[in-house]
């Protein structure tokens, strides 16, 4: 599981990765806790913080997002 932290577009972010396979990575959407959005994954976890990212910088509003990606463990 991986945590996407942002203040702001959250639904834009939800939108851009849930359901979607990117390099062999699956991320389904599991909830939301203020401004933490919970994606599980298919694949190595390691892998997903940094498709995340990248993914999400390369977006329309990439450039400009204050955001950060972890992995979750526990």
């Amino acid at each position: 599981m991986i945590i996407v932290n942002a203040p702001l577009k959250r639904d834009f972010i939800r939108a851009l990765l849930d359901g979607k396979t990117i390099e062999n990575v699956t991320f389904t959407f599991v909830k939301q806790d203020n401004m933490k959005l919970y994606f599980s994954v298919e694949g190595d976890p390691k892998a997903a913080v940094k498709i995340a990212k990248n993914t999400i910088k390369q977006s329309e509003f990439g450039s400009v997002l204050f955001f950060n990606v972890e992995e979750h463990v526990g």
